[in-house]
């Protein structure tokens, strides 16, 4: 029982009248710290089987729910981390990752909080899970070769080549605080090149998001179907639609606070009479933008069969009542998409290269540009997922119809 509690931190269930078990998790078994407020989550058998695809580590169902259990947990865990904490460096990799993301100097506060919890700090758990034992100061050349191998094994190139992209920050960090050993394994690191990941080229198409949004009316999840079809029709980032939680800050009242967070993101406020969403895009590479909702079709045929919220947030989950957080949105979302027949390859934040690429199709790049809000051409390009097929035939049309125009 206790190698259970281990494995599955939060783990809880009841058996069903017909012999089956219903799967829970809960926030205060998984941490005794957790807010109160904090509600029970369901481990359906869509998330289960979701798990199995995601997840090379999960060959059963067991093992899904255990895995679920601790990505859970781990999110909890970074919610409720004491930013004010003070670690201290004794050599090793875990402590040199403990003092990069508590000390008030390091380049990680300067992150900004989405960065971190989707990025920086998972793969940072993983460093820290497989090698944060080891003693920076007899680090060789073989043992970042290795571990890249190890990190990448069973297709995860992605998450090697983050991993060692994270390891070069925190040694950088290390090698500018003089910090035993930093400044060797930095260098070494330096003259080493890594195989880097083939961009990613998925993107979802119109049917995909047209099913996504018929299937989550029918399940009665109004909350994704208008989240993607804000997402097909202007190519806006989820977290844009959807919000965020940030961690609460000194002063900070009103507004929706859990725990030590609180909700910041687009309201029902944000839509005037005339249907025009105003989108305040602060991000580096960004601009505020606008979106007529009376000239998007698929958020249309969403409103036609269900209704915004009166007032507040405009995004909810049904499940909590309060605006998710954004990987329970993406776990609900894959049980929509997988309902609706959508492969497992296309992600919900393929909307937006679908959404940008569909747009340079039928216009041209730079009114693409404009309606992602990127500020560079080249930041759009690296949205845009057409095949040379496409363009090509794009480009031989126009060429008939310019020798056309001259005969």
């Amino acid at each position: 029982m206790a190698k259970l509690r281990r494995d599955r931190p939060g783990y809880h269930y009841r058996p069903r009248a017909d012999g089956t078990r219903a799967h829970y998790w809960y926030p205060q078994r998984a941490n005794k710290d957790a807010p109160k407020s904090l509600e029970v989550r369901p481990i359906t058998e869509p998330m289960i089987a979701t798990a199995l695809l995601e997840f090379p580590d999960a060959s059963n169902a067991d093992q899904a729910i255990a895995r679920i259990c601790r990505n859970w947990t781990d999110e909890l865990a970074a919610d409720m981390t004491d930013i004010g904490k003070k670690a201290k460096y004794d050599g090793t990799i875990a402590s040199l990752i403990d003092v990069y993301r508590t000390d008030d100097e390091s380049p990680y506060k300067a992150l900004k909080h989405s960065t971190r919890i989707r990025d920086y700090d998972p793969t940072l758990k993983v460093i820290k899970d497989t090698v944060g034992a080891r003693l920076v100061r007899k680090l060789v050349g073989k043992d970042f070769r290795r571990w890249f191998n190890e990190w990448g094994s069973g297709g995860r190139s992605r998450r090697a080549h983050g991993a060692i992209r994270k390891l070069r920050a925190i040694l950088s960090f290390g090698a500018t605080e003089r910090f035993d050993g930093c400044r060797d394994a930095r260098e070494i690191l330096s003259l080493m090149e890594f195989e880097t990941p083939d961009a990613r080229r998925v993107k979802m198409e119109y049917l995909h998001a047209l099913r996504i949004c018929a299937r989550a009316i029918r399940d009665g999840r109004p909350s994704i179907a208008i989240t993607q079809a804000l997402q097909w029709d202007t190519a806006l980032r989820r977290i844009h639609i959807i919000g965020e939680w940030l961690p609460l800050q000194e002063g900070d009242g009103g507004g929706i606070i859990r725990g030590n967070t609180k909700w910041r993101g687009l309201t029902v406020a944000d839509i005037s009479a005339k249907m025009v969403l105003n989108v305040q895009l602060t991000s580096k590479g960004k601009a505020a933008t606008d979106h007529d909702l009376a000239k998007c079709p698929l958020v249309q045929m969403v409103l036609k069969r269900v209704r915004l919220p009166a007032l507040g947030p405009l995004i909810v989950s049904e499940s909590t009542g309060l605006p998710y957080r954004e990987n329970y949105y993406a776990t609900d979302w894959r049980e929509i998409a997988t309902k609706a027949g959508v492969p497992k390859e296309v992600w919900s934040m393929d909307a937006r290269a679908g959404a940008i690429s569909e747009a340079e199709e039928a216009t041209d790049l730079e009114s693409a540009r404009k309606m992602a809000g990127h500020t560079t051409v080249k930041t759009t390009q690296g949205y845009v997922r057409n095949g040379d097929l496409d363009n090509n035939r794009k480009v031989a049309d126009a060429r008939t119809k310019l020798r056309q125009n001259r005969s």
